[in-house]
């Protein structure tokens, strides 16, 4: 496995400097990356949050080919005694292939360095750290995330900022949701191909040193003028409605507008895995286009919802859906349309089917065996069935979980276990936090359900 490089940017006195510089690396940081990460770090006064939750997710290509992804936070006092916080930012560098087992998607990468204790704040940095191998991968669009920022700021501003991000050297965004979602959520927007094309900040000021594609600017309202007065940048405050001139013309930002709007997430996710080769800017109008047919001639998808892993928070649930429960009686479940299995995309199944057609970026993927769909369908209902409490569904996923696993393609398995257990996590969450209609009763099905999709045994 390709290990992953590291350095520090910070503010300290070490033998060679003092004040915020390159603090310390791993050995195979060459000096072309070294003198690069140096030049954007940030320093004093460039983390916009205050207080020790402050934070921001950046990402851009090096001189060398690779890829910097690294987190900025508080930390403490500066060391000299001018006052102020202390600006810390690990910078993992990753090769192509590295970020590529990621869906090229940093914010994938950073949960799973978090996840294995590789983001470690330092209080007094080694001069020499170490480089780490980091297992695992993604899936090509977080499916949560993308029904999150389809909800708020909603299907309007997402195209708008994916119609911005094509238009521009620079966009700024503020006001909203946190910048760090509607980041995230315009990176999934994009296949993994492009991604590596869209460096970002989630939380620092803006600076010429640093000219990422994406800036979050949060509720920074001194920020936001500063950078409209100061720097020729495209400035989104989602805080009010989207600009007549952003509106989805182009047909990837009319893909993605359509595809939040009508909630057709597992569609988008199947087709972003099914794109092979690689996708320059000038390949996405094609490509948009050819989505957008496929999508229209995809019987149900102007109605279908995603079934997806999010619950539906207790105080928007009036009365429910058909096939939902309400919250009088337990968790809202993903709801089930009459469009059949929800794994199913086409009339061809779980991918689209081959056809003839002109040369495009998309892959064509062979039909998915009628049986591995009926085994999908059937897990699917098992594990909804029992998070909202059936005991039954419980004994027959407890037995029939382990025979899935050896059976069901690895890619397919994953995809669903990572949706299973994110609707997992946020039933426990809603039914065992504070909210004054949560039912704890309900929330132990959740559990039961983590511990059984989350064993390797």
């Amino acid at each position: 496995m390709e290990l992953i490089e590291q350095a520090v940017f910070t503010s300290a006195q070490t033998d060679h400097a003092a004040g915020y510089h390159l603090v310390a690396t791993s050995p195979g940081v060459c000096g072309a990356d070294a003198r690069h990460l140096s030049a954007w770090g940030p320093s004093h006064g460039a983390l916009l949050g205050t207080g020790r939750e402050a934070r921001s997710i950046n990402f851009h290509r090096l001189p060398s080919g690779a890829y910097c992804v690294s987190r900025t936070t508080a930390a403490g006092w500066e060391y000299s005694g001018r006052g102020g916080q202390r600006s810390y930012t690990q910078c993992l560098i990753l090769a192509p292939d590295t970020l590529a087992r990621f869906a090229n998607n940093p914010f994938a990468v950073v949960r799973a360095a978090e996840a294995a204790g590789a983001m470690k704040l330092h209080g007094r940095v080694p001069p020499r750290l170490p480089p780490f191998a980091l297992p695992g991968r993604a899936a090509a669009v977080d499916a949560a995330l993308l029904l999150k920022v389809g909800k708020a700021p909603g299907p309007e501003w997402m195209a708008a900022v994916v119609q911005a991000t094509l238009l521009s050297q620079t966009v700024a965004i503020a006001g909203g949701p946190p910048s760090r979602d509607v980041i995230a959520g315009v990176i999934n927007c994009f296949p993994p191909q492009y991604r590596s094309e869209l460096s970002f900040s989630t939380g620092l000021r803006f600076s010429p040193r640093r000219p990422f594609r994406l800036v979050g600017l949060a509720d920074a309202n001194e920020e936001r003028r500063r950078v409209r007065r100061l720097y020729d940048v495209m400035l989104l405050d989602l805080d009010g409605t989207p600009p007549a001139e952003l509106a989805p013309i182009d047909a990837w930002p009319r893909l993605i507008h359509r595809v939040l709007k009508t909630g057709n997430i597992r569609w988008l996710a199947n087709r972003m895995t099914a794109i092979r080769g690689e996708v320059d800017p000038e390949d996405l109008p094609a490509l948009g286009l050819e989505l957008l047919e496929q999508l229209e001639a995809s019987p149900g998808t102007g109605a279908r919802r995603f079934r997806g892993p999010v619950a539906a928070p207790p105080q928007a649930a009036t009365s429910p859906r058909p096939g939902e429960r309400s919250e009088t009686s337990g968790p809202v479940r993903p709801a089930q349309t009459d469009t059949g299995d929800p794994h199913r995309l086409d009339q061809s199944g779980l991918q689209p089917h081959a056809t003839a057609m002109a040369p495009a970026p998309v892959a064509v993927l062979e039909q998915q065996d009628p049986n591995v769909i009926a085994e999908l369908e059937q897990l699917d209902d098992l594990v909804y069935d029992a998070i909202d409490g059936d005991a039954a569904a419980l004994e027959r996923l407890k037995a029939l979980w382990p025979e899935l696993r050896r059976q069901l393609p690895d890619a397919l398995l994953e995809e669903s276990r990572e949706q299973y257990v994110r609707y997992a996590v946020s039933v426990w969450e809603q039914q065992a936090g504070q909210a004054p209609n949560r039912r704890p009763a309900c929330a132990l099905p959740a559990l039961d359900i983590l511990s059984l999709l989350t064993d390797e045994g």
